[in-house]
Parts: structure tokens; C-alpha cells; sequence
């Protein structure tokens, strides 16, 4: 039997965080989505023609094309992925409520990104002539910025919306 500790147990409840089958879930400090790389995007020039050379062989201005284009997706992606975050963190604090269901508004959250991408994955591997180069890397930054970019907009509207409606408990 799975034993949890009163204050585990009492802020799980304060953060309305007790799911089905007594599961606890608590709001975490960071988001995680469980995409592949998640986190691990490397947009440094280095990394991008080190791919750019495994991939491909092509004159040299079309080398650093494609280096500059791997290298803008990549750096998309990793904005993308620290602009939610950011996000998340300004939110995070208003979870705590507890006539709200913090924890699980957030497992939905990462959900809905994570479903985005697998939707769109779905969609452009499927579509798109990506078996052969530097596609095959831009396709996937591309499509995990978009869904983490409609998460942030997520966030900051609901961020945006707790500070108008303690403003307007606030004031008399």
C-alpha cells in the first residue's frame, strides 16, 4: 500500500490534485510534454552543420543555406520550448488555488502539446517528402515550436486573465 506523507497529502489537496483511484498528482516546476530531444535541442552553429554534412553533400552555398535553415528551426524550437516555460512559471503560482484543479489542468496542458505534435508529425512525415535531407531535422522544430507557441498563448492568456480577476477581488 502506498503511503503518503500528511503535508504530501494535504497540499495534493490544496492544490486540487487528487485524481482517480486516489492518484496524486502535483503541479510541477517545470512542463514536460515527452516529445523526442525535448530539451535537448542543440541550435548551435557547430551542431547544425555537423548534420548539414552528414546528410547532405552539396555545393557550398547551398551548404550554408542549409545550415542556416537547419539553425533557424532548431532556434525556433528552443525559443519556443523557453518562452512555455516561462510562461508556465508565471502561471504557476496561481495554481495553488484551491478551488481550482491546478495539477490537472497542467497534465491536460501537456497533453494538448504533446497531441499537437503527434497530430502534426502525423500529418507532415506522412505528406511531406521527408525521407532525404536537411528535411528531416526542420520538419520536426518547426512543428514542436507551433504546438509549444500555442501552449505559451494558452498560458499567457490565462495568466493574464487570473491578474484581471484578483484585480477584481482586490478592489472594493
Amino acid at each position: 500500500m502506498l503511503r503518503i506523507p500528511a503535508i504530501t497529502l494535504a497540499f495534493a489537496l490544496a492544490a486540487g490534485a487528487i485524481g482517480p483511484a486516489g492518484a496524486v498528482y502535483i503541479v510541477p516546476e517545470r512542463l514536460a510534454f515527452g516529445y523526442a530531444d525535448e530539451g535537448k535541442i542543440d541550435a548551435s552553429p557547430a551542431a547544425c552543420a555537423a548534420f548539414v554534412r552528414s546528410s547532405v553533400e552539396w555545393d557550398a552555398a547551398q551548404m550554408q543555406q542549409a545550415i542556416a535553415d537547419v539553425c533557424a528551426a532548431r532556434k525556433r524550437h528552443v525559443d519556443a520550448y523557453a518562452a512555455i516555460q516561462k510562461a508556465y512559471a508565471g502561471l504557476r503560482n496561481n495554481l495553488f488555488d484551491v478551488r481550482i484543479e491546478g495539477a490537472a489542468s497542467v497534465m491536460h496542458l501537456q497533453s494538448m502539446v504533446k497531441a499537437c505534435i503527434d497530430h502534426k508529425l502525423g500529418l507532415q512525415l506522412g505528406l511531406a517528402p521527408v525521407g532525404h535531407n536537411i528535411a528531416i531535422d526542420i520538419i520536426p522544430n518547426e512543428i514542436a515550436a507551433e504546438c509549444l507557441t500555442h501552449g505559451t498563448k494558452l498560458l499567457t492568456d490565462e495568466t493574464a486573465w487570473f491578474a484581471g480577476h484578483h484585480a477584481q477581488r482586490a478592489s472594493p
